[in-house]
């Protein structure tokens, strides 16, 4: 591939800040970490882009509850453009789908290379930050990832195969002579001092035995609340601010705004994806001249493009496959070039035969024999083929009840477990419909009605809605009876006011009534008086 002339324009480009998120194993929460971070910039003001550069996984789509439709592959391909393949999330982060399409970035030829240039330069003036989401592990293709970044972030956890993992990871970018800089980030640590302990271990053999400098990236906490998040497919920041791991999330992408995104960045997305493809160019070559000058034997060289004149050989196809095997057995081979030559195989068998060999079934199981069924390849494997199957039959490869099934079955008979599973549902329920599944009154009716319902269980009952009410409202239950009663007894009071009141007008009136019968016995005897002493009395006499 030439880059003598310059592929990417130079002119009034702005730098974007490109960091790398890798792990040296699966199963270390990298992925998890990636889009939490990413969120946390995005509510933070910052424009990000995460491209998924896992190419065997679909685990950024799984965890932010993505579907794409297109690929990096069909921008390749002039089927798409970079706008068409974005997807962006909810809490505002922009992912580029990479699948398919990143696996072929090794082989592209000249019209491919232009379109991708082309699709860089035009996403890199849209976003401030781009995180790059390798694959776990010490493939050729993460390491390529990994050197042409001006940032990593590796990914460990305080258990010893993560710790010798990640060791080999940065053994083989301190043999390929890496130059930008390096941070560990602890994930599920129980605490800081863990964290912290954790990464003195590793950074203490790191010095001793590598010529890398190792900084530290920070932490993340062991939190109950990220299955959670798994389980409503949204990041963990974005359901709760206040568990540890949130925290130390929000912390991460404070850190980052500040020290990287401060920082003059020199490397830029398209100046990164140039170093990227020059260095796949570049390690084929220095490979063959390492391979020539370790092995006194000629390495077996498989040739990618062979004539119709070449294929004209006196040999059967057993016998062909007989010498193959010796001269992979008995020479120096690259392995590289022979995985290259059994892909190239492998299609031309599917083109001639329109399906592949029978024993891939049988291949798939020594693989996991031979990784010792390990748990994260097998997780890897099945996430990989629900995927599949969804984007395929756009459904879940489970049915409802097979799937509750499973979730019953790993319950294994925990209460608590069984409490904490019907929480999350309930919880996922309740932010996906704004009411609650269970209907409590009627679930209190129906319980009621259960033969095994006591009155005893009853009176329980209404001392508990008793109790529970007087908590919520501050005053003492009042039912209609009560309420009643107290009613009544409001009313006999005013009546018996009444009837006082009315006992005391009977009473004045009565004294009204004497005093008059007093005044009216009074006149009487003064009329009787005077008539016996022959008074005269005029119509204005006053008595």
């Amino acid at each position: 591939m030439n880059f003598a002339e310059p592929i990417f324009p130079a002119e009034d480009r702005r730098c974007s800040h490109v960091m790398v998120f890798t792990s040296g194993k699966g199963g270390v929460g990298k992925t998890c970490v990636t889009t939490n971070v990413a969120t946390a910039m995005a509510q933070k003001g910052a424009r990000v882009c995460i491209f998924d550069a896992d190419t065997g996984l679909a685990n950024i789509n799984i965890l932010l509850g993505l579907r794409p439709e297109f690929t990096l592959e069909h921008v390749l391909n002039g089927q798409k453009t970079i706008q068409d393949i974005v997807i962006k999330t909810r809490q505002g982060v922009a992912v580029v789908p990479g699948a398919s399409g990143v696996a072929e970035l090794a082989n592209l030829d000249a019209a491919k290379v232009k379109r991708l240039c082309a699709a860089l330069t035009e996403l890199e003036t849209e976003y401030d930050y781009f995180l790059i989401d390798t694959a776990a592990g010490v493939a050729d293709n993460v390491l390529q990832f990994i050197e042409s970044a001006p940032y990593t972030f590796l990914l460990i956890t305080p258990e010893p195969t993560s710790l010798t993992d990640a060791f080999s990871l940065l053994k083989l970018l301190n043999g390929h002579g890496y130059k930008g800089r390096l941070r560990v980030i602890v994930n599920m640590a129980v605490d800081y001092p863990q964290a912290t302990e954790t990464y003195r271990r590793f950074v203490a053999a790191v010095e001793k035995y590598l010529e890398l400098k190792v900084e530290y990236g920070g932490f993340v906490a062991r939190d109950e609340f990220f299955p959670k998040s798994v389980v409503q497919q949204a990041p963990i920041v974005e359901l709760t601010d206040s568990t540890p791991a949130t925290r130390c999330l929000l912390a991460l992408a404070d850190n980052v705004m500040k020290h990287i995104g401060a920082e003059d960045n020199e490397v830029s997305l398209a100046d990164y994806w140039k170093n990227f493809l020059l260095d796949d160019t570049d390690l084929d070559t220095v490979s063959d001249s390492i391979a020539g000058e370790a092995f006194a034997t000629e390495p077996l060289k498989i040739e990618r493009s062979v004539s119709a004149e070449s294929c004209s050989v006196p040999f059967s196809a057993d016998e062909l496959a007989n010498r193959l095997l010796a001269a992979i057995k008995n020479q120096s081979s690259d392995r590289n070039e022979l995985e290259k030559f059994t892909t190239d195989f492998i299609d031309t068998f599917v083109e001639q035969f329109g399906s592949f060999p029978q024993a891939f079934r049988s291949l798939i199981f020594r693989w996991l024999e031979a990784e010792n069924y390990a748990a994260p390849r097998l997780q890897e494997l099945v996430a990989t083929l629900e995927a599949l199957y969804m984007a395929k039959h756009q459904q879940p490869i489970h049915s409802l009840e097979n799937s509750v099934a499973r979730l019953v079955a790993q319950c294994q008979n925990s209460e608590t477990q069984m409490r904490a599973l019907l929480e999350q549902l309930r919880s996922a329920y309740r932010q996906a419909f704004r009411k609650d599944v269970f209907d409590a009154r009627q679930e209190l009716l129906d319980n009621i009605r259960k033969d095994d319902f006591s009155e005893e269980d009853y009176q329980q009952l209404l001392d508990a809605l008793n109790q529970a009410f007087e908590s919520r409202f501050k005053r003492r239950y009042k039912g209609q009876s009560d309420l009643l009663l107290e009613s009544t007894a409001e009313t006999l009071e005013a009546m018996t006011n009444d009837e006082k009141n009315l006992q005391a007008q009977i009473a004045s009136l009565t004294d009204d009534f004497q005093k008059l019968n007093a005044r009216r016995e009074a006149l009487l005897s003064a009329i009787s008086h005077g008539q016996q002493n022959n008074m005269a009395f005029s119509s204005k006499t006053s008595l």
